[in-house]
């Protein structure tokens, strides 16, 4: 089985996101099984600060959508997108025929299964904004402890917190204890960079509340979904949703859409 997760990053395209790259492959590999190969890449073009840039947030959604397709194309079983934006998650779910998931969908889903309520520790309100929203979206509001979470980081702390994540992560936890104190028993870090400092600082808990890995989450959910399409179990691409173009059709719709896709600074 072969996986494609998809990073917000420019890891394999900027060589300062090597190191996140290497450790996100590291902690994607330790939960599948010894036959499941994970591919790790970022986007070619990254926007700093996207959460603030809802226009920007389109061409962010095309570079993962053009992987999706590319993933497809060279045999991947599964797509899954690791930036909590969930970027293009509901246009790719119905333009592939393999299995994509949402680092934001899946977290959200099995932190109802792992405790009560959830509460997702965040680094700025825009991030809290579009959190909410997703909750409201995937239906799982009931179960979410909205607070908000919120702890300040800057862009110069979260860039070394990768060699050094004790500092944000000090920043983090008395945030994420007040969570667990107002009712939480699952905690959520994000944006996916802070699940990958949790990682690497070795934290699992958070006053007994789980602290989820949700980059471990995903992938784990989108090798289980390649084995449940084996056996039938997978969306419908006639009706409803997901519901997919005929090869021609598609075929036909990118070509004159290819020419339409461009842009030019109007300066």
């Amino acid at each position: 089985m072969k996986i494609w997760y998809q990073s917000s990053s420019s890891y394999r395209y900027e060589p300062v996101f090597d190191a996140y790259g290497k450790t996100l492959e590291e902690q994607c590999r330790r939960i599948v099984r010894p036959d499941t190969e994970v591919h790790v890449e970022g986007i070619q073009v990254m926007i700093r600060d996207i959460e603030n840039q809802k226009a920007l947030q389109y061409y962010q959604n095309i570079q993962s959508l053009n992987n999706m397709l590319r993933a497809e194309k060279e045999g991947y079983d599964a797509f899954v997108i690791g930036c909590t934006l969930d970027v293009g998650l509901e246009e790719g779910k119905s333009m592939v025929n393999i299995p994509v998931v949402g680092i934001s969908e899946s977290g959200y889903h099995l932190a109802m299964m792992m405790g009560h309520l959830f509460a997702v520790v965040t680094s700025s309100s825009a991030f809290f904004e579009i959190f909410k929203r997703q909750t409201d979206r995937y239906g799982v509001s009931g179960k979410y402890l909205q607070g908000p979470y919120i702890y300040s980081a800057s862009e110069d702390e979260i860039a070394m917190a990768l060699t050094n994540p004790q500092p944000l992560m000090d920043k983090f936890i008395p945030v994420a204890e007040k969570a667990v104190a107002e009712g939480a028993s699952v905690i959520i870090p994000a944006p996916a960079f802070i699940t990958t400092l949790a990682y690497r600082a070795g934290l699992t808990k958070i006053k007994d509340a789980l602290l989820l890995d949700t980059i471990s989450v995903a992938v784990k959910t989108a090798e289980m979904l390649v084995d449940l399409k084996k056996i039938g179990i997978e969306p419908s691409r006639c009706i409803g949703v997901y519901a997919m173009p005929d090869r021609k059709a598609r075929r036909d719709a990118f070509e004159k859409l290819s020419e339409v896709f461009k842009i030019k600074d109007p300066g």
